[in-house]
């Protein structure tokens, strides 16, 4: 709390909590602002008119015989101290020395151009400065704030302001080209869902063509069993209906009913217990999938034609029967005029080619034996399913 403060809580009626307007003082020396006195008075007044009451001192509730408010003293200390108080306080407060606490900032350095207190002047960093009294450094510095505000107000409008232009023209080609980009990447992805979407439904469909045929070829078989199954369950309930009938005649007529059922079970041929479906299943190698890229998406291979039937002759073999047929006809054509040698040459060759059909046919067999096993192996899976 400072000074001020300090007195203006002793330049405050006790009633109202307001600065004292035209105190008056009652005899036990306590002030109280006329207007409040007054309507305490009346207040007395109206409450006891048959019997009139001595006034007691709102602050120490000492009796006072009042006659009326004009009776009292004016305190007229108090009221010029009051508004000399009202005066100081619509000054401006004078601003303080940060270093010297408590000064007051009331003299003005050219040297340095701020204001400083008197202690700086004397004994502070400010000696042998030259000062100015306040009014004139406000003339000196008023003059001097129109040159700077003119240079500011140029300097502001013209380059601030240029590179305000610069600065949003940049931002706004970065956010078209960010935009551009972000839009290409959208696309991108766009077509790389459709890629991956449509390369999809392209597998799946697939898979339930595969599915449609297998069902196609089994369905029949599994239905042709169902019904035999049937008709073996009504011929066992047509045995346990009579077979505890005591009439002759229909137990007769219902053994002949089953004899008949009997014979047409026996005579109905039962369906084979495999299906060939190798012709509808094709062969699908997802072991590929790892090391398929993202631009390589689209070439993910569809399930393909078993090629179990089929077998390629070693490349080895080929080459070397091809050689021999070669070397076959060029001595042929090579030695014409030497009948005998021809034919020599004919016959050892004609030996090595008869070595080369008899690998082949080999290699056919053991080729043939193969895709056999692989076909059984392949059929018993799926029958396993």
């Amino acid at each position: 709390m400072d000074m001020m403060e300090l007195l203006e809580e002793d330049l405050t009626c006790p009633i109202c909590c307001s600065l004292f307007d035209d105190p008056r003082v009652l005899p036990c020396s306590h002030n109280f602002c006329r207007k409040c006195l007054e309507g305490i008075l009346e207040g007395n007044v109206r409450n006891v008119l048959w019997r009139p009451s001595p006034f007691k001192c709102p602050t120490c509730r000492k009796e006072t015989p009042v006659a009326g408010v004009n009776s009292l003293q004016v305190n007229y200390s108090l009221k010029g101290i009051v508004e000399k108080y009202n005066k100081i306080k619509v000054t401006p407060k004078m601003p303080v020395c940060k270093v010297h606490s408590g000064q007051p900032l009331n003299i003005f350095c050219r040297t340095d151009m701020q204001l400083i207190c008197g202690v700086c002047a004397t004994r502070g960093d400010h000696t042998k400065h030259v000062f100015c009294s306040i009014e004139e450094a406000y003339s000196q510095e008023k003059r001097a704030f129109e040159t700077l505000f003119q240079g500011f107000e140029t300097w502001r409008c013209g380059d601030a302001l240029s590179r305000l232009d610069t600065l949003e023209t940049s931002k706004r080609k970065a956010l078209q080209m960010l935009t551009k980009d972000s839009d290409k990447v959208k696309e991108f992805f766009e077509k790389l869902q459709h890629t991956l979407e449509q390369k999809r439904n392209e597998i799946l469909s697939d898979f339930e063509t595969m599915k449609l045929a297998v069902m196609q070829a089994y369905d029949p078989e599994i239905n042709k069993l169902n019904t035999i199954l049937q008709e073996q369950r009504m011929a066992f309930n047509i045995a346990e209906a009579f077979k505890d009938v005591s009439e002759p005649i229909v137990f007769l007529q219902q053994m002949q009913e089953f004899r008949e059922k009997i014979k047409v079970l026996k005579e109905t041929p039962l369906p084979c217990s495999t299906v060939d479906i190798s012709p509808t299943m094709k062969s699908f190698d997802t072991s590929q999938w790892n090391g398929i890229k993202l631009v390589d998406v689209d070439k993910l291979s569809l399930p393909q034609e078993n090629n179990a039937g089929k077998f390629k002759i070693s490349s080895v073999f080929s080459r070397r029967f091809i050689l021999n047929c070669l070397i076959f006809f060029t001595i042929i054509l090579s030695y014409l005029a030497d009948n005998v040698e021809i034919a020599d040459h004919a016959v050892f060759y004609w030996e090595q080619m008869t070595d080369g059909a008899s690998l082949l046919r080999e290699k056919c067999k053991n080729y043939t034996l193969v895709v056999l096993d692989n076909v059984a192996e392949f059929v018993c899976k799926y029958k396993l399913l």
